[in-house]
């Protein structure tokens, strides 16, 4: 007789847990029975797994996603015009007007500049290249071609974004300690009721569909701790993966 032990999957992260319940979410839509219990467990264990995938989703990201993205946009659109611009000068027949250009142009290379970067490597770029404009003779270059106010918005964006980047984990994390943290709770205890009425089933009431369904989902708990365990061995720290039998409900 089949009697589905499982470890301790209150240390799995979220990720992993989440593709945990998933999988014995569907080993129970599977399972053709006409236990009313199980079909309770079964629904209510579904209806948390979708809270728990909404949740974990909204945990990754956030309402000032849109602003960031918009002011990144901004930053762009002012960044191509001073690149632009710098270029053009390198070719103006006055050679100190090509010396201006070559030099706001040369950080933009020195750098590496790319506006399809990610944005932490494009805010430390230019926060680098703002630097050097900060210069005194680079100030009169800018100012002389007419860049220094676009400078100024570029710079200003930057601190805008980094500070929404800030705030939009920080907004991550509190999530995840509320909504998320609920719907983990959730769906962890419903986890439990679903293996603790199955072994007891299979106890008092043996049936060749249930215990099936019980051996996948002692599958699927194996599966889970391996890949838990090869996380660990690339780096990842947690609680000792003991098997914990679940006892039957009474």
């Amino acid at each position: 007789m089949t009697q589905i032990t499982y470890y301790a999957y209150t240390k799995y992260d979220l990720a992993l847990l989440f593709t945990l319940l998933t999988l014995i979410d569907s080993r129970l839509a599977e399972l053709e029975t006409d236990n009313a219990r199980i079909g309770e467990l079964r629904t209510l264990l579904h209806q948390s797994v979708q809270r728990y995938d909404v949740a974990y989703k909204q945990s990754m990201k956030s309402f000032l996603t849109e602003t960031i993205g918009q002011k990144d946009t901004a930053r762009d659109k002012i960044t191509k015009v001073i690149e632009w611009v710098a270029r053009y000068w390198t070719e103006l027949p006055d050679e100190e007007d090509a010396l201006r250009g070559r030099r706001i142009y040369q950080p933009f290379k020195d750098f590496d500049y790319r506006r399809d970067e990610a944005l932490m490597a494009q805010n430390g770029k230019w926060q680098n290249i703002a630097q050097v404009y900060a210069q005194a003779d680079r100030l009169a270059d800018l100012q002389a071609m007419g860049l220094a106010a676009l400078v100024t918005k570029a710079n200003t964006l930057t601190a805008e974004i980094q500070q929404l980047m800030q705030q939009r984990q920080t907004d991550s994390a509190s999530y995840q300690k509320g909504e998320m943290a609920a719907a983990r709770q959730e769906a962890e205890q419903l986890l439990a009721q679903v293996i603790q009425y199955l072994n007891a089933l299979l106890v008092v009431s043996p049936d060749q569909a249930v215990e099936q369904t019980a051996q996948y989902i002692q599958q699927d708990f194996n599966k889970t701790e391996q890949q838990y365990q090869q996380g660990r061995k690339h780096g990842k720290k947690d609680d000792e993966g003991d098997v914990t039998p679940v006892e039957p409900e009474a």
